[in-house]
């Protein structure tokens, strides 16, 4: 397996090589290869210690790899244990995360709808629907209904308020926003690690904020069109939280609320209409929470720090957005929401559009599918655990989605 030469493939080598290399590397050569970000969750040092103990393991291979220019993940293994090594770069080339985890279990798909059914009601945390675009009804669901969180999905809503301005005048495509301290986010993405005054279009903030889920390009276009205008596109696809959940934050306000002060995680946590809500949201500090306030282990999603969501309204605003891409405003949407599938699919479907979402204790995915002589599919997977020790892994989450597409292209009937 050979690493590609991107910006991520070529650091991932890197760490390779570091991990069986004979002498390591000096701590200013360290710094040289991690962004900021990265240093200030660990330091030159911590990371040797790091790579030291890795040394002792090796050598170690490269089992598989995905990713792009900017993301990717390499399943690395020795003789007596393996990892997946999660990578991710800035614009400019240097890291901003390196994770190293225990690699998803295997699974077998499941024989059918009923063993499917089964399976995902096992985990007592996930809930899948699968709905044909235009349908009342889903044409299979699994697990309990109702709000869901969704983490970075509600992204398809800032997208969504982006095309209406656009088609209303009030933006274009290759309008420009500007990177400064009011909309410079944590990670996930690139943007944050521009300096103050950068400017990028809005088509390719948009394309980052999908395609990699980058928070500082969400909270750049939420500023560009106005907090009112992404509670419109909530209202356009009717959301069926506006009597509660609105505004939605963005995710600079998200991180506060969640890790950075509980204060307001507390005064938030009450807040049960969307005057209450912008009382809070207009007391937030400036900047961002420190890295090391997000606690892996702190679900806070149990008191109403995320984005929630029904499997209905998912379905309503990729109803929109496919609606969108066919006019003119919309022209870049398509190109936008399929540039990411997330995950592969039986060979019957094509990825139209994909975003997903992630947070402690949350994971979601949601899919546009489409095949010759189908109509288009919309599945819509989450899981919510109140302690994350209780999460189902990734590929065992995102794969009953697949499971779900497999066996529905194959015929099978909602059980």
């Amino acid at each position: 397996m050979t690493i590609p030469d991107t910006p991520v493939g070529t650091q991932a080598q890197w760490v390779l090589d570091e991990i069986n290399a004979g002498e390591p590397s000096s701590a200013g050569e360290i710094e040289a290869r991690f962004d900021e970000t990265a240093l200030a969750e660990l330091s030159a040092d911590d990371l040797l210690a790091v790579f030291a103990e890795l040394r002792t393991l090796g050598p170690w291979t490269v089992s598989s790899y995905e990713g792009d220019d900017a993301q990717a993940v390499a399943g690395i293994a020795a003789e007596s244990t393996a990892f997946d090594m999660s990578v991710a770069v800035s614009a400019a080339g240097r890291m901003t995360g390196l994770l190293f985890a225990e690699p998803a279990p295997d699974r077998t798909p499941a024989a059918d709808l009923d063993a499917l059914r089964a399976e995902v009601e096992e985990t007592g945390v996930v809930s899948l629907t699968v709905t044909e675009l235009g349908a009342d009804e889903p044409v299979l669901e699994i697990g309990p209904g109702g709000a869901h969180p969704i983490g970075s999905v509600f992204k398809l809503w800032v997208l969504l308020a982006v095309v209406d301005a656009v088609e209303a005048g009030t933006l274009a495509w290759d309008d420009t926003v500007t990177i400064d301290p009011e909309v410079r986010s944590l990670p996930s993405g690139e943007l944050q690690n521009l300096p103050d005054g950068a400017e990028v279009t809005v088509q390719e903030a948009a394309e980052k904020m999908i395609s990699i889920s980058d928070n500082t390009a969400t909270d750049a276009l939420m500023r560009a069109v106005g907090t009112d205008a992404v509670t419109a596109a909530l209202a356009e696809t009717g959301y069926s939280r506006l009597d509660t959940d609105v505004p939605f934050p963005s995710t600079r306000a998200l991180f506060w609320l969640g890790w950075g002060d509980d204060a307001l995680a507390e005064r938030w946590s009450a807040a049960s209409d969307p005057a209450a809500r912008e009382v809070v949201l207009a007391d937030l500090p400036a900047g961002v929470p420190p890295v090391s306030a997000i606690d892996p282990a702190q679900a806070v999603w149990t008191g109403g720090a995320d984005w929630f969501a029904t499997h209905a309204d998912v379905v309503a605003v990729h109803t929109a957005l496919e609606a969108a891409a066919e006019t003119e405003a919309g022209a870049p949407v398509r190109g936008i929401l399929s540039a990411n599938p997330g995950v592969a699919f039986d060979e019957a479907w094509d990825v139209a559009a994909y975003k997903g979402g992630s947070s402690v204790g949350v994971l979601a995915g949601s899919w546009v599918l489409e095949a010759p002589g189908r109509p288009a599919t919309v599945v819509v997977v989450t899981a919510a655990a109140e302690d994350p020790v209780d999460m189902p892994a990734l590929a065992t989450v995102f794969g009953f989605a697949q499971d779900a597409a497999a066996l529905l292209a194959d015929g099978g009937a909602a059980g």
